[in-house]
């Protein structure tokens, strides 16, 4: 294998996939919706996600068997 041929598989090839990946990552969507910028009134209701499922008024806890409340850790019964 000569130097050039050398040359175009390990500096060429990769750098025209770089290239390439990098005018993918450049090129905007212009699609017809416009982009939130800083500021801007927010078009959409607010949607607040909670990590208890009862609901953000009951205790996390509220239910759990055991009989005796959690202090926090981890555990389960396997």
């Amino acid at each position: 294998m000569s130097v050039v041929e050398t040359l175009l598989i390990y500096v060429g090839a990769p750098a025209v996939l770089y290239a390439g990946i990098w005018v993918l990552a450049g090129v905007r969507r212009r699609g017809g919706r416009t982009r939130y910028a800083a500021g801007d009134p927010w078009p959409y209701e607010p949607l607040f996600w909670i990590a208890n499922p009862a609901g953000a008024a009951h205790s996390a806890h509220a239910g759990h068997e055991g009989g005796s409340e959690a202090r926090g850790g981890t555990g389960g019964k396997w």
